[in-house]
């Protein structure tokens, strides 16, 4: 016996062409369970368990599209306000994670620095934008917890270095000689937002600052980050 119409399962879709990338979604499954419905042998049904169990997957189906359709939108909405917020940093000093620091005007910025504990001695390198090393000394004493280092902006020879942008590298010891953990820390200005794939960055001395690295904002208005 021929039965009509098997041929427009199997090719295109009656109601529609398949989506890209063959991906079944919720009405795909609703026309597959309708065709075995519509075509099944009458002398031999389906079982009433099978039947029960597939709605059961395409009502799942449902409730996970629409789960992903809501987070998507929650994303979105997120993203948006982050955004938005970002604005709100121009002009502020803000401390983050990282280790640039700059000269400007032939005053080099001071450097911040976190401390796992007290250290009687903290040793500084610094570096250009091509990663050469152009100065190292070393800072007396410090307590433990965030602080912040003069120097002077002069190279290996004592020459001052440059207006530019520099990164930082530090480490400490006890009054036991033992080294203990110290992190570089950046802090600067905020003079714009720059947005990257959708997602807003902070321009602090030439360089973008992700907002989830802001540790705190040290200068004018605190913004709220809830």
């Amino acid at each position: 016996m021929t039965i009509a119409g098997v041929t427009n399962i199997s090719g295109s879709r009656a109601d529609g062409p398949t989506k890209a990338g063959d991906e079944l979604g919720k009405d795909d499954f609703l026309h597959l369970l309708v065709t075995q419905l519509q075509y099944q042998d009458p002398l031999n049904p389906m079982d009433s368990a099978d039947f029960t169990a597939q709605l059961a997957q395409f009502s799942s189906l449902e409730q996970l599209k629409n789960m992903s359709t809501q987070l998507g939108a929650l994303t979105a909405t997120q993203t948006a306000l982050k955004n938005a917020q970002a604005v709100n940093y121009i002009g502020q000093t803000v401390l983050s994670n990282g280790n640039n620091t700059q000269i400007a005007n032939g005053l080099p910025e001071p450097l911040q620095v976190s401390l796992d504990a007290p250290a009687s001695e903290v040793f500084v390198s610094i570096y250009d934008e091509l990663g050469s090393l152009r100065s190292t000394f070393t800072s007396p004493a410090m307590t433990a917890g965030r602080g912040s280092i003069a120097w002077s902006g002069m190279d290996i020879d004592n020459n001052l270095l440059p207006d530019g942008n520099y990164r930082f590298e530090v480490a400490a010891v006890d009054g036991a000689g033992n080294e203990i953990g110290a992190s570089p820390l950046s802090s600067g200005r905020v003079d714009g937002v720059a947005f990257n794939n959708g997602e807003a960055a902070l321009v602090v001395n030439g360089q973008t600052i992700r907002l989830d690295d802001i540790i705190e904002v040290i200068q004018g208005v605190a913004v709220d980050e809830s």
